[in-house]
Formats: structure tokens, C-alpha cells, sequence
């Protein structure tokens, strides 16, 4: 109990912090105003990581899930340059509504944000990639942490000389980033596309197939989306057997709170057959939620982050600050010992890489239907 007081008289501290971090892993400096609802994933969902298609490595019940097998997903390779060849002088429009026309297919791509940085690996040849950000090399929240290993530089928004300096042809970030680096980039000479952030994974296909364009690489974004599709039904036939009444309830809960509608989260963890009790509750987007509300909601799962920004904390300590609160005993998730994580990568991903959350997800909830 001692703990989550803890916990709830640093939360303000934390706030403020990871807000500034949010914004640096979309755009590496300061964000712009917040756009209209499609860039709900700015808040605590936006941390990423990469692999490809997996099978979660074990019963997440257990406790923390870090790992997953790889190696359905492959990258872009040179056959990318006949797709794009023909598609070229293309005119676009940006989701800032800013239009420009790309010569040639860019060889010289700049990624300033993580979820772009995963996409990408898989999108075009790696060559065609001069810089990603520095947080594709963390294994804590980067899908492509392995991937990455050699690809390009690594620069954030705020280097604008050095990123002036690689050439690109094109830039490619979050409509979160400031508009007036964006106008220094385009002053210089450099074709800068800004796309807007996913909130759920209908949206998120939707991204990768306007990169896909934009690079060239229309088939392969098509095979990113079709991969993706294969990953959901597989989960939904698993899942076909569950009758409603079967379904269990399920609430996140950490540094900055929980989720509601509107949010990745609550998309992942219906798609895994589950039913997020804070969304039910007709709360949008991220509450800080009291132990009073644990208790009303009564979840039978209780999913905890396996990453943390402040490393302070830990899953080991959050699980512990709930189970050992004599107020929570009532609750489902805590008798039942069902607090679960499963792999932060996959959970916050911004990229195609988002499905395996559900698999993730499912396959935590109901390993007997697995």
C-alpha cells in the first residue's frame, strides 16, 4: 500500500518527464499542438521495438515475457527498385496537408521516429536507409534492435545541421513534430513527409500502406498488411471457440495510468477477446485509475508494463505494491494471481509489429485455446 502511495506522489514528477520522452521517440525534439483524434497514440502507448512473426515464448502469467521468436518479416531488398520505378515523379499530400512531388524513388530516407524506423527495415532495401532513431537500438522498446545493427546513422529532430548534412531526399516523421524544424528542412532543400500516428490497427495499416507510396514499395507494404492479417485471423480462429459469456476482463495499470477508449490498448486487447474494463467504463483515453476503481471494475486481469521509463520501478515491484495491498485482496486479477506482461515491444509498437500484441495478449488470457 506504502508503495502505490509512492507511486501516486511521483506521479506528477513522472508525467511531465515521460511526456517530454513521448514526444522524443516520435520526433526527437519538442512536439506541435496535438492533431485531431487519429494521433491518440502520443500518449503512453507510443514506445516501440521489432522481429517478426512470433509465438510468445511462454505462459506470460508466469511474469514478464521479453522475447520472441523471429523471422517471418524480411526487409525491403534490392527488387524494391523495379517496383518504383515506374511510379515516379509522384505527387503526395502529407497528413499536415502539405503537398510535394518526389522525383525519383528516395534513396536517401531519414526516419525520425520509431514506428517509421520499423517500418521502413521492412519496406526498402537497407541501403536506401542514411539515418533511424537512436532508440531503434533498444531492445526495450524496439522491435529491430538487432535489425538495426549497422543500418544508417542515428539522428533526432534537434540535429538539424546533421541532418542537413546526410542529404536525404526524404524526411520522414510524426505530425507531432514542430512545424518550424519542418519549415528549416523543407528551407533547405529536403522533401519532408509528416504521417499521423495510429490508433488502432485498422489506422496503423492504413500507415503503412501510405509509406509504402510514398517510397516506392507499394507490393511489399501490401505483403506488411497481409502478414498482419494472417496474425489476426490466426488469433480469431483460436478464439472463435470463446462464447461471450467466457470472455475475461482486463485493465493495464502503471506509470501513467491506465487505458481507455480511443487507445492502442484497448483496440489489442479486444481483438485478443478480452474486455478492457476501463474502456467499458466509458473512460477515453489514459486515467490514472485509484484503488477504489481497481476494486469497482474488479478485472480478472491486470496487465502490467514489462518496460519501464522510470528505473526505479520494475514489474517485479508494481505486481508486488498490488498483491501485497490488503484493500486489493477482493479483486479478481490478485486472487486468481493473474497479473501478467507481455512484451513492451509488441504492446506499444506503432508499426505492423502491433499484432503480435494480440497473439501476445490471447495467448496470456486464454493458453488453453493455444
Amino acid at each position: 500500500m506504502d508503495n502505490i502511495k509512492g507511486f501516486a506522489l511521483r506521479r506528477g514528477f513522472i508525467l511531465m518527464m515521460i511526456m517530454i520522452m513521448l514526444l522524443s521517440v516520435f520526433t526527437g525534439c519538442a512536439g506541435r499542438n496535438q492533431p485531431d483524434s487519429a494521433a491518440e497514440n502520443s500518449g503512453p502507448e507510443s514506445d516501440i521495438r521489432s522481429g517478426a512473426g512470433s509465438e510468445m515464448p511462454g505462459d506470460a502469467s508466469d511474469g514478464v515475457d521479453n522475447g520472441s521468436d523471429t523471422g517471418s518479416i524480411k526487409s525491403g531488398d534490392a527488387s524494391d527498385e523495379s517496383e518504383a520505378a515506374f511510379k515516379f515523379p509522384l505527387t503526395v499530400t502529407d497528413a499536415n496537408g502539405d503537398e510535394m512531388t518526389l522525383e525519383s524513388a528516395p534513396q536517401r530516407i531519414i526516419s525520425l521516429t520509431l514506428g517509421s524506423d520499423e517500418i521502413l527495415l521492412s519496406l526498402v532495401d537497407k541501403s536506401r536507409i542514411v539515418s533511424m532513431t537512436r532508440y531503434a537500438d533498444d531492445e526495450g522498446i524496439s522491435n529491430i534492435a538487432a535489425e538495426a545493427k549497422g543500418v544508417g546513422t542515428r539522428t533526432t529532430m534537434d540535429m538539424i545541421e546533421n541532418i542537413i548534412a546526410l542529404e536525404p531526399d526524404l524526411v520522414i516523421l510524426d505530425t507531432w513534430a514542430d512545424v518550424n524544424y519542418i519549415k528549416q528542412l523543407r528551407d533547405s532543400g529536403i522533401t519532408v513527409y509528416a504521417f499521423r500516428t495510429p490508433g488502432n490497427i485498422d489506422e496503423q495499416k492504413a500507415v503503412i500502406a501510405e509509406l509504402a507510396h510514398v517510397v516506392g514499395a507499394d507490393e511489399k507494404g501490401q505483403e506488411l498488411i497481409n502478414w498482419m492479417d494472417e496474425k489476426l485471423r490466426a488469433v480469431e480462429e483460436k478464439l472463435s471457440a470463446l462464447r461471450p459469456e467466457q470472455k475475461l476482463t482486463v485493465m493495464d495499470y502503471g506509470e501513467l495510468g491506465s487505458s481507455g477508449k480511443g487507445t492502442n490498448f484497448d483496440d489489442i486487447v479486444t481483438r485478443a477477446g478480452l474486455i478492457n474494463v476501463i474502456s467499458q467504463a466509458g473512460i477515453e483515453g489514459w486515467p490514472m485509475i485509484s484503488k477504489e476503481k481497481i476494486i469497482e471494475f474488479d478485472p480478472d486481469i491486470i496487465i502490467l508494463p514489462s518496460w519501464y521509463y522510470d528505473a526505479n520501478n520494475s514489474f517485479e515491484g508494481m505486481r508486488d505494491s498490488l498483491v501485497n495491498d490488503p484493500s486489493l485482496q477482493t479483486v479478481s486479477a490478485i486472487k486468481n494471481n493473474r497479473i501478467i506482461s507481455v512484451p513492451n515491444p509488441h504492446i506499444s509498437a506503432i508499426s505492423h509489429y502491433v499484432v503480435l500484441a494480440v497473439e501476445d495478449v490471447a495467448r496470456a488470457a486464454y493458453p488453453e485455446l493455444f
